[in-house]
């Protein structure tokens, strides 16, 4: 309600520093959420606020681009074999520690140790490795798909679709291809929000990474390019689809014709 964003209003610069950290966050449940909530803000809060969301969305969304090859999950752990498969981290602040039940409520309170979160449980809110940049721009592409529900930020967002299509490109990382799964889970919704006469011109440059998860070994991306065809084939139409992907890569055409076939037409 109006009363209620008029309330809430005081609380913004407090809370969008813990949004945009979410958004970053390694779960990817959690960049989720923090993009729902930004969404929410922006339009609750129109046009002022927009402005900033986009400009951070940008900013987020060319980090894949300083992504080096070693994108493992946890970079900053040590790769020494573990007793009993615990991971082991080289910082001392978790070393020789009180250990808690995860359902222990010592952790989150900062007791049983020197230092805040010292106490061995997953459930320590203080052991948390740095982003990966790979992870801010799977961020952003999830608030992007979000924020083309604010009518006053379309116009921008539609610019940035290349970058949404470079970063298909970036496959350099280890872990391009869970950065590809978010991309062609979010391009249906996106393409629709944004509409079809909008999108149809950046359409083309999604076409190499989508042959490329249709045919990859990863069932989860495989089956977001699958869905992300069947979508294309609805907006554009079975046989521009085909004409389309034929202009851009025949090879493709002739694969999609021989596994989906009804999703390009004769």
């Amino acid at each position: 309600s109006t009363q209620s964003t008029g309330e809430c209003r005081g609380y913004i610069d407090r809370l969008m520093p813990l949004f945009y950290m979410n958004l970053e966050d390694n779960i990817p449940s959690v960049r989720q959420g923090a993009a729902v909530a930004i969404k929410s803000i922006a339009r609750a809060y129109s046009a002022s606020l927009s402005t900033d969301i986009l400009a951070k969305l940008s900013q987020l969304l060319d980090a894949v681009n300083d992504q080096q090859d070693d994108s493992s999950l946890y970079s900053d752990l040590s790769k020494k074999p573990a007793v009993f498969g615990v991971a082991m981290a080289d910082d001392p602040v978790h070393t020789d520690q009180v250990m808690y039940s995860c359902g222990s409520l010592a952790p989150k309170m900062g007791r049983g140790g020197k230092a805040p979160g010292a106490g061995g449980c997953s459930a320590s809110h203080h052991f948390k490795r740095p982003a990966q940049p790979w992870e801010r721009t799977d961020g952003a592409i999830r608030l992007f798909m979000e924020m083309c529900e604010v009518p006053e930020a379309k116009l921008e967002l539609i610019k940035m679709l290349p970058k949404i299509s470079g970063a298909t490109r970036k496959r350099n990382f280890e872990h391009h291809k869970h950065l590809l799964e978010t991309v062609y889970k979010c391009l249906p919704m996106i393409f629709r929000r944004l509409t079809k006469n909008k999108v149809k011109p950046f359409i083309n440059d999604f076409f190499d990474g989508l042959y490329y998860a249709l045919k990859s070994d990863m069932n989860l991306l495989r089956a977001a390019a699958v869905e992300c065809l069947q979508s294309l084939s609805l907006l554009l139409g079975p046989n521009i689809l085909g004409g389309r992907i034929e202009m851009t890569n025949y090879d493709m055409l002739m694969y999609v014709k021989s596994a989906y076939p009804e999703t390009v037409g004769s």
